[in-house]
């Protein structure tokens, strides 16, 4: 798999600016497979238009019911949404998202084939990263289509490059140790323009999470063409 360039719009552009940022994401020449995750009510423009991976950034932990004003992952994979956000730090400290549901929303991914990019370890606990990590893949099979984003955002401004790749290195010995897999992790603890080449050098990491400066198209752009 090639590297990830995964892109976070969060509650980012208004319908004005959705176009002029697919005309000009899709100009971007990278090696890189860029994943764009833009509001769901852009989902549709997106993927008609855009000429790179579609994700969304969340959905209801049901598959189908009567939840007015929620959105199931069947109706994200039929119009051929490719990837999901899961277990996003927002998602838990706004939404009150528990790791009972984000184990369901996991489930429900793998069931569908729509790949789960699961967030974890806010804290830069790696111990208590290990734990949630065992919580939410206990007796789920297909593991090795989970793309896992560490995403230590509590300490993520005093971090050091050789931090992260200590940490990296022992989340991915961990996984692959454990399940017996060759585990996809990206970094998603705010890597910027500075950084980005120093962070996408780690051998055991397969890419990056880059959060609300993804929805500017004139600074992301100056991001992805700065790598190397």
């Amino acid at each position: 798999m090639k590297k990830m360039i995964i892109l976070n719009h969060k509650m980012s552009l208004e319908y004005d600016q959705v176009y002029d940022y697919i005309n000009k994401i899709n100009d971007i020449k990278t090696e890189y497979n860029i994943v764009v995750c833009p509001s769901n009510l852009y989902l549709e423009s997106f993927l008609n238009y855009c000429n790179w991976g579609i994700g969304t950034q969340n959905f209801c932990y049901k598959s189908s019911g009567n939840y007015t004003g929620e959105v199931s992952i069947l109706q994200l994979k039929s119009m051929g949404i490719e990837y999901s956000l899961i277990g996003h730090y927002e998602r838990k400290k706004y939404f009150c998202e528990t790791n009972d549901i984000i184990r369901q929303k996991l489930l429900l991914c793998l069931e569908t084939n729509v790949m789960p990019i699961l967030c974890f370890g806010e804290n830069g606990n790696i111990e208590e990263a290990k734990d949630t990590l065992d919580y939410l893949l206990k007796d789920i099979e297909n593991i090795n289509f989970i793309v896992f984003a560490y995403e230590p955002l509590k300490v993520s401004k005093n971090v050091t490059i050789e931090q992260i790749r200590e940490d990296v290195l022992v989340i991915y010995d961990y996984l692959k140790d454990k399940y017996k897999i060759k585990p996809t992790i990206v970094y998603g603890g705010g890597v910027l323009k500075d950084d980005i080449n120093k962070v996408l050098e780690i051998d055991e990491l397969s890419g990056i999470l880059i959060g609300k400066v993804s929805s500017n198209i004139s600074k992301i752009s100056k991001i992805i063409g700065s790598i190397n």
